[in-house]
């Protein structure tokens, strides 16, 4: 038996590290297959969604940590989140199943991969409680948030989710013209800013981001953007990481796009509480609360609540009522 289980750990230890080191590799292998018009799927028009008073404000497409393996296969914990922000937002749009660490949007379980099997051995082994398997997909998924930072690769995995993106809306019935928000939690926030751009250039509406403990680097894609508000946790050491480890958001880079940006007053970063990164005492919490008894679950919400109402007025939209906006531009 202990025979057995050493060969299942070493065959799933060299399948990992293949898998980590062609992480670039996936990238590439979408960009060739979206090249050859014999093999990339037709083009998703975005339709129209009824009267204009029926149709939502705003689309917001939710973008996960790196501890997600499906689109459709989200943390309880972040179901429950979105079911109370899609309550706190009646009036907007919340696009839940998009598999942020795909260019293509595969799930690790789904999407015909080589090392299928891992990641459906892995996922069992999360759902039965055991540790291992979240660390592994965190690790694979950390390598393609790395991609996507990457100079090189990033514009292409960001021009691929921008396409996974836009099919997912129309599927939802987007609005033609109506904002979108992209709502990045960790690793999410790097490939928020990396698709924004083509976002922008394919839908032709205003584009903003949202991110909660987001990791992100300065990325050309926030030259776009009406705005980005970055919430962070007092404790949130991985956010804090994320900022040393960017050159482009150093103040001394005050050319960079994220300077230029924060310097306009179209990126705000804003401390929201004393949460930490993940687990017991972040963000989705329900159970750990503020020194007012606040639940962290509820102040997470009504922050994120609060950004995309002042998304929407920067982009010239009302959040009330989603029509032109006439007060000025909110900074804070």
């Amino acid at each position: 038996m202990t025979d057995v289980v050493g060969v299942l750990l070493a065959l799933g230890g060299i399948a990992l590290v293949v898998a980590l080191v062609s992480s670039p590799i996936e990238t590439l292998g979408w960009w060739s297959t979206w090249l050859n018009p014999y093999s990339q799927p037709p083009a998703v028009a975005p339709a129209e969604a009824g009267p204009d008073r029926d149709r939502p404000h705003a689309y917001i497409v939710y973008l996960s940590g790196i501890g997600s393996i499906s689109g459709d296969e989200l943390l309880a914990s972040e179901r429950r989140f979105l079911d109370e922000l899609e309550a706190a937002l009646p009036h907007c749009r919340i696009v839940r199943d998009v598999f942020p660490y795909s260019p293509a949007g595969r799930s690790l379980l789904t999407g015909q991969r080589l090392f299928q099997w891992l990641w459906r051995h892995l996922e069992r082994g999360r759902r039965s409680g055991r540790g291992t398997g979240t660390f592994l997909v965190n690790l694979r998924n950390l390598f393609q948030v790395l991609v996507a930072a990457d100079r090189r690769y990033g514009p292409v995995y960001g021009f691929g989710l921008a396409q996974t993106v836009v099919q997912h809306l129309a599927r939802v019935g987007y609005g033609e013209g109506r904002p979108v928000i992209l709502l990045g939690s960790s690793g999410g926030g790097q490939i928020s800013v990396s698709a924004a751009a083509y976002l922008a250039a394919t839908l032709a509406a205003p584009i903003g981001i949202v991110t909660v403990g987001g990791v992100m680097a300065s990325d050309r894609g926030v030259d776009h953007l009406v705005r980005l508000t970055s919430l962070a946790g007092a404790k949130d050491g991985v956010y804090r990481l994320g900022r040393r480890a960017f050159p482009g958001r150093w103040p001394i880079a005050a050319q960079s796009s994220w300077n230029r940006a924060r310097a306009e007053g179209r990126l705000v970063e804003r401390e929201i509480g004393p949460m930490g990164h993940a687990g017991k005492g972040s963000y989705l919490d329900p159970d750990a609360v503020t020194a007012a008894g606040v639940p962290f679950l509820r102040v997470t919400v009504a922050a994120v609540a609060r950004a995309v109402g002042e998304t929407l007025a920067a982009g010239g939209q009302s959040p009330s009522n989603g029509r032109p906006a006439t007060a000025a531009r909110s900074t804070g």
